[in-house]
């Protein structure tokens, strides 16, 4: 996947960029960009970034947003404006496009000023835009909480798939499992000789839901097998 760099554009607060170093530690990301960020190598950065110091000590400071992108072949910027015009991205949908560059490209996510966003000109040097989804009563996010919701989704897209599934057993290996268990149920008398299979029913769909492998169910029967010669010793 390729080098993700958060850039914050004229960001007003310290913390702010010290939560957002810590975002880019906890997910994995590049690190960070600041454009015109003003006095903000403050205890209260440092202090917001704990364990991720080195994230605020390594940022990269730049003058405009072109220069601080012009490096980069994937550009998404995160704003809530626009939306009658164009198709905005969500954090997934912004995520899978990033997985899918190559690890030799630089990706740039931006974020606007806590207060007043991005501008018009810098969402145009955007080639994509992301909103959050949220509730109408509250639409914005704090600055770190919307770099955490998409260094989250980014994180995950990199991350390796999950394994396969085992393989499920063969229908009659199963079957055979399940009738031992029936039986072995019958001989302790937890089943009733009259309607067994009726009875039974909820525990195939228990079965069912989940599957077994060759070897649960090669377990099953073996456990059946115990529970019916327990049950043909016990008084």
């Amino acid at each position: 996947m390729a080098r993700v760099h958060l850039v914050l554009v004229r960001p007003r607060r310290p913390e702010n960029i010290g939560a957002v170093a810590r975002v880019a530690a906890n997910t994995g990301l590049a690190g960070l960009r600041l454009v015109t960020p003003g006095d903000w190598r403050t205890v209260e950065a440092f202090r917001m970034a704990w364990q991720a110091e080195g994230f605020v000590e390594q940022a990269r400071e730049f003058d405009s947003l072109a220069e601080a992108v012009a490096d980069c072949g994937y550009v998404a910027g995160l704003s809530g404006r626009g939306g009658d015009r164009i198709r905005h991205l969500t954090p997934r949908e912004l995520a899978g496009e990033v997985a899918a560059l190559g690890p030799e490209s630089d990706a740039a996510v931006v974020f606007g000023n806590e207060s007043s966003g991005l501008t018009l000109a810098e969402r145009t040097l955007c080639q994509r835009q992301v909103r959050i989804p949220s509730a109408p009563l509250q639409p914005s996010l704090n600055l770190a909480q919307a770099a955490m919701v998409a260094g989250y989704e980014i994180f995950l897209a990199g991350e390796p798939p999950s394994p396969s599934p085992l393989p499920r057993a063969r229908s009659e290996v199963s079957e055979r499992a399940l009738e031992a268990l029936r039986d072995a149920m019958l001989s302790v008398g937890f089943l009733t000789r009259q309607k067994p299979e009726v009875r039974f029913a909820e525990w195939r769909e228990l079965f069912g839901r989940r599957g077994m492998t060759e070897r649960e169910a090669r377990l099953l029967m073996a456990f059946a097998r115990r529970v019916r010669h327990a049950g043909r010793h016990t008084p």
